[in-house]
């Protein structure tokens, strides 16, 4: 189990860990600032938490100090709650 996955565990009501395929760029290429040179796929975690919102923000903040980034939000206009996706911060180099 990763940290950002035992973080959204304490907040949430459901967590879904998965993977998505995200481009990725080396440092040098981003300094030569050639955007179609070694453009990869990689694969990188993604965290799915579904939770109330009153605890939305509290779940961001921890996240942010794990080096996670919230990439998406989408609340349930029924309810109370939202579901949250996360990812590494630094898969997010693009």
């Amino acid at each position: 189990m990763t940290n950002g996955e035992a973080i959204c565990q304490e907040f949430s009501d459901e967590v879904i860990v998965g993977e998505v395929r995200r481009r990725w760029r080396t440092a040098r290429d981003k300094l030569e600032r050639n955007p179609d040179s070694a453009i990869l796929l990689r694969w990188i975690e993604e965290i799915q938490c579904k939770l109330n919102v009153e605890h939305f923000t509290g779940l961001v903040e921890r996240m942010v100090q794990a080096r996670y980034c919230c990439t998406q939000v989408q609340k349930d206009l029924a309810g109370n709650k939202c579901t949250a996706w996360f990812e590494p911060a630094e898969s997010r180099n693009i």
